[in-house]
C-alpha cells in the first residue's frame, strides 16, 4: 500500500503533492460505506484550478482561508495525484507546510450533495471536485474526504454556476456554513464528506447566483451624481472596480441610455464607458519564442567529485617494428639482443576546473500576492532557462581573454568583468585563437566545397568520421546553406532529423544545428566594434569534448522575512575540456 499522506515538493516554493483521491472496491471502502474507482467522474476539466482549505474550513484559526490553490490532477493506477501551491504569505501557512513536512496530513477531497452519484452498492460514480483540504483527520486513513465553501471560490474568482447552487446556498455567510458543518460532525459522530446545502426545495426554487454589494441602497442616480463628483475633484483617479460595476449593473437595470448627438460612448473613452470596462488578465502568460539549447546535449558528461578533477586520456601509441624470424636461442632471452625492440605506452590527462554561472532577482511580496500568474513558479522556469542559455552560450563561445581587445566576443574593447563567456573557452575560441590554422575565410556564400575544406581542417581521423561530427551555425547561415542542392533538410531526412533536438539538416551526412547563442561577426570571425553581419559555422568532433559538473542547475527561492521579500538564485558549476587542439575547426568571414 502506498503512503497517502501529502509530501512536500518544493519546500522553499511551497509545493506539495499527494493522493486527493484513492481508488477503492467493495471490500474496501470509506467510513461512509463508499468507494472510489477509475471510472468515477470527478470533474477534471472543470476548472484549471481549485482552493486549498485545512480542516475543511473548521479550524479555528484559519476557518474557510484558501491557504493555496490545487493546479494538477492527474489519474494514475493508484488514485488521483494532486499537487497545489501554498500561498506562504497567508498567515498560518508555514505551520500548515511544517505539519506537511512532518507526514501528518492527508488530503481530503470533495463534492457538492446534489452533484453526487452513488449506486446502492457504495460505488461512486460521479463526484465533481470543487475543493481540497489538507486534514489530520481524513474519513479513512487510505481513502479521502472533503467539504466545500463558496468563500473559497470567490477568493479565487471561480464562476460557481457550474456548482448548481441555489440563491439561499449562494448567499449563505460562511460563519453559517461553519455552524452547520459542526453541527453535522457532532451529531452524527463522523466526518463529513459533503458540504450541507440548503433543503431541495429552496434549490429548485432559483438556479441564479446572488451577490450583495455595499452599493445596494443606493439607486442609479445616487451613484451618477456620486460620480460626477468624483469626476469634479482634481485628485481623480478612477473608481474602484466594485462602484463601476454596480453602478453598470444599475444602469442596465433601469434601461437608462445615454446619446450624443454624432457620437456614442465606448469603451475606452475617458468619462464616458473607459472607466466601466475592466482590464481583465489572463492567468496564463505569453511566452516569447525560444530557439532549442543544442550545444550541452552533443557532449559527454561526467560528474566531478572533486575540484578540479583530472581525467585520464589516452597518450602516445607504442612503436612497431619490422623484425626477422627467431632462430636463435639467445633471441629467447629478454635484453639487447631481443629482435623485438621494446617501446612505451603514452599516458596523459586532462584538468577540470569548474566555474559558476549564476542569475539572481529579487521580488516582493505583494507581485506575488497580487499577480494574476503564478510568479514564483514563472520564475523558475525562466530562470532554469537563461542558466540553460548561458550554458550553451560558454560552450560555444567561451574564451578568457581579459585584454582590451582580442577577446573574440569583444574584439573592439575590454570585456565586462562578469561576462558569463569569461568562465572557460568554448568551442569557437579553437579554431579562431589556438590553433588559428584550422580555421578558414570563406569570403563569401558557403558552398559544399568550402564547407569540406573547413571541415578537413581537421585531421582525417576525426574530419572523416560523419557520425561523430556535428555542425553548428547561426540563423544566417543555415539560410544561406538551405540554398545549397546537396543540403539535406528535414523533409529529405526523415525520422534521423529528430535524431537531436534542433538538428535541422545534413550536410555529407553531418547533422547541421542552428544555435541562438552563435552570434554574427566582422569579417575576422570575432564580434567587433563596427557591424557584425558575417556568419560563421563550426565543425566539431564530438567524442574530443568533455563537459563536467561540481553543481548541476539548482534554483532557489528565498523569502526574506525583514525586507518581506524574495530572491530567487539559480546557479550551475561545470567545466569543459577537450582531448587536443584538432577537435574544432570552423569557416568564418560567411556572407549571409
Amino acid at each position: 500500500m502506498k503512503d497517502m499522506t501529502v509530501k512536500t515538493i518544493d519546500a522553499p516554493a511551497g509545493r506539495i503533492g499527494g493522493y486527493l483521491i484513492t481508488w477503492g472496491e467493495p471490500r474496501q471502502r470509506d467510513l461512509q460505506d463508499e468507494y472510489f474507482t477509475p471510472q468515477t467522474d470527478v470533474g477534471l476539466d472543470w476548472y484549471e484550478q481549485r482552493p486549498v482549505l485545512y480542516h475543511h474550513g473548521l479550524d479555528g484559526a484559519l476557518k474557510a482561508a484558501v491557504i493555496g490553490v490545487i493546479d494538477t490532477l492527474r489519474p494514475d493506477e493508484t488514485g488521483l495525484w494532486a499537487e497545489a501551491q501554498l500561498d506562504l504569505h497567508k498567515r498560518y501557512v508555514r505551520a500548515v507546510q511544517r505539519l506537511v513536512d512532518q507526514g501528518v496530513l492527508s488530503w481530503s477531497s470533495g463534492s457538492l450533495p446534489h452533484l453526487v452519484e452513488v449506486k446502492a452498492d457504495g460505488q461512486i460514480e460521479r463526484w465533481p471536485i470543487v475543493e481540497g483540504s489538507l486534514t489530520p483527520t481524513p474519513a479513512e486513513p487510505r481513502l479521502t474526504d472533503v467539504h466545500t465553501l463558496k468563500s473559497a471560490y470567490k477568493s479565487l474568482g471561480l464562476d460557481m454556476s457550474r456548482l448548481g447552487l441555489s440563491g439561499r446556498e449562494a448567499t449563505r455567510e460562511e460563519s453559517s456554513n461553519e455552524e452547520k458543518a459542526e453541527t453535522m460532525t457532532e451529531n452524527t459522530g463522523r466526518a463529513l464528506k459533503r458540504l450541507p446545502m440548503a433543503d431541495e426545495r429552496d434549490a429548485l426554487k432559483t438556479s441564479k447566483i446572488a451577490v450583495g454589494s455595499e452599493y445596494d441602497s443606493l439607486d442609479v442616480m445616487d451613484m451618477l451624481h456620486g460620480y460626477m463628483l468624483l469626476r469634479s475633484a482634481k485628485s481623480f483617479h478612477g473608481v474602484s472596480e466594485r462602484y463601476s460595476n454596480a453602478l453598470a449593473d444599475k444602469i442596465h437595470r433601469a434601461k437608462l441610455k445615454a446619446t450624443k448627438a454624432d457620437e456614442l460612448a465606448y469603451s475606452t473613452q475617458t468619462g464616458f464607458g473607459d472607466e466601466w470596462a475592466p482590464d481583465l488578465w489572463s492567468q496564463q502568460i505569453w511566452r516569447k519564442a525560444r530557439q532549442d539549447n543544442t550545444i550541452l546535449p552533443l557532449f559527454q558528461s561526467i560528474e566531478m567529485p572533486s575540484n578540479p578533477f583530472e581525467l585520464p586520456i589516452e597518450g602516445a601509441d607504442p612503436t612497431v617494428y619490422f623484425v626477422p624470424e627467431t632462430q636463435d636461442e639467445a633471441h629467447l632471452t629478454l635484453g639487447a639482443g631481443n629482435p623485438i625492440p621494446d617501446s612505451k605506452v603514452g599516458s596523459g590527462k586532462v584538468t577540470l576546473n569548474a566555474k559558476k554561472l549564476a542569475l539572481r532577482v529579487g521580488f516582493s511580496s505583494e507581485l506575488v500576492e497580487d499577480a494574476v500568474i503564478p510568479v514564483l513558479n514563472v520564475y523558475r522556469e525562466q530562470a532554469v532557462r537563461a542558466i540553460a542559455d548561458a550554458i550553451d552560450n560558454v560552450l560555444l563561445n567561451g574564451d578568457r581573454t581579459t585584454a582590451g581587445a582580442g577577446n573574440i566576443n569583444s574584439d573592439h574593447a575590454a570585456p565586462a568583468g562578469t561576462a558569463k563567456y569569461l568562465a572557460l573557452d568554448g568551442l569557437r575560441h579553437l579554431p579562431l585563437v589556438d590553433a588559428t590554422a584550422k580555421a578558414l575565410n570563406l569570403n563569401g556564400a558557403p558552398t559544399l566545397a568550402k564547407l569540406r575544406e573547413a571541415r578537413f581542417k581537421m585531421p582525417g581521423k576525426y574530419a572523416a568520421r560523419p557520425s561523430d561530427l556535428a555542425w553548428l551555425v547561426d540563423s544566417g547561415t543555415y539560410s544561406a546553406l538551405l540554398g545549397l542542392s546537396e543540403f539535406l533538410t528535414v523533409d529529405k531526412a526523415g525520422p534521423l532529423a529528430t535524431a537531436q533536438t534542433g538538428q535541422i539538416g545534413f550536410v555529407d551526412g553531418i547533422p547541421v544545428f542552428v544555435s541562438a547563442e552563435m552570434p554574427l561577426t566582422e569579417a575576422d570571425g570575432k564580434v567587433g566594434g563596427g557591424q557584425n553581419r558575417k556568419g560563421q559555422a563550426v565543425c566539431v568532433y564530438r567524442p574530443g569534448w568533455y563537459v563536467g559538473y561540481r553543481r548541476k542547475i539548482a534554483v532557489s527561492v528565498d523569502y526574506l522575512s525583514y525586507y518581506d521579500s524574495y530572491q530567487l538564485t539559480a546557479t550551475v558549476r561545470l567545466a569543459f575540456v577537450r582531448f587536443d587542439d584538432d577537435v574544432a575547426s570552423c569557416a568564418y568571414n560567411i556572407t549571409v
